[in-house]
């Protein structure tokens, strides 16, 4: 499992169901991840099915947001 210290500005990954977070792993909710792109609007997508997909889309769209030129 990866690590879950995320770079500050990346975004959240987390579950809607109750049940606590030692419990996720063997939960079988989806995660979820909320962040904001470019244009600064939040964002939630989900139907991620582990932990680590969920921070590969939050990393991917991190990387995203750092490569448009700001002006």
């Amino acid at each position: 499992m990866s690590s879950t210290a995320l770079v500050r500005g990346m975004g959240s990954f987390f579950k809607e169901c109750g049940h606590p977070r030692p419990r996720w792993s063997k939960c079988p909710h989806l995660y979820r991840i909320r962040y904001r792109p470019a244009a600064g609007k939040q964002v939630k997508e989900s139907g991620f099915a582990t932990q680590d997909k969920a921070i590969a889309r939050l990393t991917e769209v991190y990387n995203a947001k750092k490569a448009v030129p700001r002006g």
